[in-house]
């Protein structure tokens, strides 16, 4: 029997729509999500004078270890910034603590969260605490995510407890704990700073210890409330995600490696305002087993902080495409020493970066564009 041309044609016609169909469905079925990315890049300084200054934030002299500082940016362009301090990390005298920077003075420290006041709190006992990361929320709110841990295990054995303030970090509300698994609800810290979302929510960058490691983001709504976790990757022995959001659906993700043969940096990146993430992707970097921070800095352009080698070397890095980064600047160059775990934040035409100088104590640096033009090669 044969076919006519007319009925020929026809079947063409629907084969065709089939692969249409087919692959509309394949690109398209995935459902957009009702909020985007903020960057929270600002207009840059039209400065033509380079900046750049140095601060040590004053504490008392009977804190012997300080680390793991996080800041941010107050309405008035003031810093506020927190950090954990003691006798040595992981003892019971280690509190949070607190400082303002305001016309280009950082006030003396003073106590923000203690584990006796998280005791009291929740309740139930806590023996330490450590890695405070504060978000200031778009309706001005301040976050501030503290880690925990009760009488029994170490950081693996941590708990993620939550404080807000109304008042600029002056008073704090009762902390709760986030419940983030109906079981064991343990093994989850904090590190890395934020990220503004425009319905007013906010993501927190986390990481799970126990087992294996691994990175997660935690969302939260506009009054702060935790709503889910999504499980960036399953690669073990990455952890700390510092987030980069580049338009309103892209971000870039780039992840401490624990690894001890693999030190190479990682990065990943979401499409979709990091509902789902690519697979980690190696850049020219090394990275040994600490903290980054990384952020937009105009143009495209992201500025990282790391330690390439050890904690005594921290360096100043910049990308175009998050994969290729050229080194700029040499921060700190000390063999034996520490200068880790920073913080960033760009405002203003300004880039803010503290860090843990020496394990003693919290530095600032402070630089503009202008500063940044002067480095070769950049």
């Amino acid at each position: 029997m044969k076919i006519s041309a007319k009925s020929t044609h026809l079947l063409y016609i629907l084969v065709l729509c089939f692969v249409l169909v087919l692959i509309y469905s394949k690109t398209f079925h995935v459902s957009k999500p009702k909020f985007k990315l903020e960057n929270n890049l600002k207009q840059q300084s039209n400065s033509s004078y380079p900046i750049f200054e140095s601060y040590v934030i004053p504490q008392p002299s009977f804190l012997k270890s300080s680390h793991s500082s996080t800041f941010t940016v107050l309405d008035n362009g003031d810093l506020l910034a927190f950090w954990f301090a003691g006798s040595h990390e992981g003892k019971p005298d280690v509190k949070i603590w607190s400082s303002r920077f305001a016309q280009d003075h950082w006030s003396d420290a003073k106590i923000a969260v203690s584990p006796q006041m998280l005791s009291d709190w929740l309740s139930q006992y806590v023996h330490k605490v450590g890695n405070p990361v504060v978000y200031k929320a778009a309706d001005g709110i301040l976050h501030l995510f503290v880690v925990s841990v009760g009488a029994i295990g170490g950081w693996s054995a941590s708990n993620i407890e939550h404080l807000q303030s109304a008042d600029e970090g002056i008073t704090w509300s009762n902390a709760k704990k986030l419940t983030l698994s109906p079981l064991l609800n343990i093994s989850t810290l904090a590190r890395t700073q934020a990220t503004t979302l425009t319905d007013g929510g906010f993501y927190l960058p986390v990481y799970h210890e126990m087992i294996y490691t691994y990175p997660e983001l935690l969302r939260f709504d506009a009054r702060g409330n935790f709503i889910s976790q999504i499980r960036m990757t399953s690669k073990r022995g990455l952890l700390q995600p510092a987030i980069v959001p580049v338009m309103s659906d892209f971000t870039y993700s780039f992840l401490r490696n624990k690894g001890r043969s693999d030190t190479i940096l990682y990065m990943q990146y979401s499409k979709n305002a990091g509902i789902t993430w690519s697979r980690p992707v190696a850049t020219n970097m090394s990275n040994r087993d600490s903290s980054i921070a990384a952020a937009l800095v105009g143009k495209g352009r992201i500025l990282m902080v790391r330690n390439p080698s050890d904690r005594g070397l921290l360096v100043l890095s910049i990308s175009s495409d998050g994969i290729h980064f050229k080194d700029i600047a040499v921060l700190e160059d000390k063999l034996g020493m520490e200068y880790s775990y920073p913080s960033i934040q760009v405002h203003n035409g300004l880039v803010d970066i503290l860090y843990t100088d020496e394990r003693e104590k919290i530095k600032h640096i402070r630089f503009n564009q202008a500063w940044l033009d002067t480095l070769s090669d950049h």
